[in-house]
């Protein structure tokens, strides 16, 4: 849904060209790519979409084909260069505009990728075929692709103002405050006529995101608005520790230890919780637990709230 939005294609695009690339750019004609020029076999095996941007003077096309994926695929470069000949062999079947000149034009397969673990698989089709000598290198494939790591990349790294932010902040965020400071941004951003959509589209995958960071037994209320969602955000952050506290105390001293290393998990990683766990071992008063609890809602990485529990210990 966020990626059918023309602004949004629009904001990774700005994520990802080179600066005399985007000088060149006419985004006012990005537009998908018509329908008739996608085959029923390229449908078939790949159900991402394909965009069309002019570049320079001349009615240049640069076609996008976005790939969305939640697990690292070594055969993605052999993918890539599948969908690239089949949609070739449709812009020729069908006289397509782009090809007016008798050259098909070029392509920018761009791999969205959100999986927990890092990606690995090569990103050059000819790191996939077995060395054959120098008289046949000319012979082989050589096509590639763009990948972008949602969850690692650093939003520093990505231009200001722009959307792409929100998708990386929603996929690393941790907490409630996380998801405020995301939706903060968000406000801002989506004053765009053009993004009503967007809109909808972000709401629905905050709410998401927002029962899956919610502590057991917790009740996430309807969320369909922008302003449903500072609301509920606004008063979850400010509320939830106060329940994780009571729910160990209610539980006692050894539920709510685990309770904590759970939340560290969720929160950082399983190191961390490990780490924790250590800690919380010989810690009998509540009050100590809770503020520890605190702690994890406020920390905003695994190194700082380490730091926190030991400060005579660097982190690692």
């Amino acid at each position: 849904r966020l990626f059918a939005s023309k602004l949004m294609v629009e904001h990774l695009l700005r994520a990802c060209l080179p600066a005399d690339l985007l000088a060149a750019a006419d985004f006012s004609e990005l537009g998908e790519l018509s329908t008739e020029y996608v085959s029923d076999e390229l449908l078939k095996r790949h159900g991402d979409t394909v965009w069309r941007l002019r570049l320079g003077e001349h009615w240049v096309y640069l076609l996008i084909l976005l790939e969305f994926q939640s697990e690292d695929d070594p055969w993605m470069s052999l993918r890539i260069h599948t969908y690239t000949g089949l949609l070739y062999q449709e812009l020729v079947r069908n006289e397509a505009p782009e090809i007016a000149d008798g050259r098909l034009p070029p392509v920018l397969p761009i791999v969205l990728y959100n999986g927990t673990e890092p990606w690995t698989a090569t990103r050059q089709m000819r790191e996939l075929i077995a060395p054959a000598g120098p008289w046949l290198a000319p012979y082989q494939p050589a096509q590639g692709y763009f990948l972008l790591d949602v969850r690692r990349v650093a939003t520093d790294d990505l231009p200001g103002r722009n959307l792409l932010r929100a998708v990386a902040g929603l996929e690393q965020s941790r907490s409630y405050a996380d998801l405020l400071r995301v939706w903060e941004a968000l406000q801002v951003w989506l004053q765009d006529p053009r993004a009503a959509e967007l809109q909808r589209a972000f709401v629905d995958w905050i709410r998401q995101m927002a029962e899956r960071l919610a502590p057991a037994g917790a009740v996430v209320p309807p969320l369909r608005t922008w302003e449903d969602v500072r609301m509920t955000l606004v008063e979850r952050v400010a509320e939830w520790p106060k329940q994780w506290l009571r729910e160990g105390l209610e539980q006692g001293l050894e539920q709510q230890r685990a309770l904590l290393c759970r939340m560290a998990a969720a929160r950082f990683d399983d190191d961390t919780a490990s780490r924790l766990a250590d800690v919380l071992a010989p810690i009998a008063d509540p009050e100590r637990l809770a503020e520890i609890g605190d702690w994890l809602v406020r920390c905003h990485t695994a190194a700082e709230f380490l730091a926190r529990l030991d400060p005579g210990s660097p982190s690692r």
